[in-house]
């Protein structure tokens, strides 16, 4: 074998020697740094997924849990009322009368309550619900609702006809004047209120007595009635 033949054999023999060299390195690195760079990313993402799930069942949790007020009334002619609802996931209700906290119940196994709160005060009362998880951590509250508490009767006036007035028509007109939001009634029919608070209506009437039945019913409950008799006497 020529010495130029030989040179070029033991350059290849390095080089390939080089190679496998480099290629063992390569691979220790991979195997080594690599796996540890594969094993910390995994637990990254692993983490991070379990953050997101939990941040995720909280929110549905959280938003899953409610409470709301069913009935409960706008007006009202006693110092107490029931107020009932619905609550769901909590384990206790709050009940504030005028930001003042009046009343405390736990919850048991029905997600229904009703409950008799007060004293009112004269006037405008704000009412609202609070509830509450068992650790206190989590808790929600209802809408503030306004109650009117009322127990003066309403105004009910009579201007036309006049008490044993004699009439000598079958038919006359009933004219009077009442408070703002009051429901008027006649011998049991409703009449129409105007917003000042006047109204009237025409009567038929039989000959001889009429006794005739006003009652005024406001919204907190409170009445008014007045009779009248009205007498018809054909000409």
């Amino acid at each position: 074998m020529r010495r130029s033949d030989l040179f070029q054999k033991n350059k290849l023999t390095r080089t390939i020697t080089v190679f496998i060299i480099l290629l063992i390195i390569s691979l220790l690195l991979i195997f080594t740094v690599g796996f540890k760079l594969l094993m910390n990313s995994s637990i990254f993402v692993a983490n991070l997924f379990s953050k997101n799930s939990a941040q995720a069942l909280n929110k549905t949790t959280d938003v899953y849990g409610s409470v709301s007020i069913d009935n409960i009334p706008t007006a009202t002619n006693s110092a107490k009322f029931i107020v009932s609802g619905s609550v769901v996931n909590y384990d206790k209700l709050e009940f504030f009368l005028n930001d003042e906290k009046v009343k405390e119940v736990d919850l048991k196994a029905s997600d229904n309550f009703s409950e008799e709160i007060g004293d009112l005060v004269k006037g405008s009362n704000e009412v609202f619900i609070k509830a509450l998880s068992s650790n206190n951590k989590s808790k929600k509250s209802t809408n503030i609702y306004t109650v009117l508490f009322k127990q003066e009767k309403p105004k009910l006036e009579i201007s036309q006809p006049n008490d044993k007035e004699v009439i000598s028509q079958s038919e006359t007109l009933l004219k009077g004047s009442t408070d703002k939001e009051v429901f008027v009634k006649i011998d049991d029919l409703p009449v129409v209120v105007d917003v000042n608070g006047n109204f009237q209506t025409n009567l038929r009437l039989k000959e001889g007595d009429n006794a005739i039945l006003i009652v005024a019913l406001d919204i907190a409950g409170n009445s008014e009635t007045k009779t009248l008799t009205v007498i018809y006497q054909k000409e």
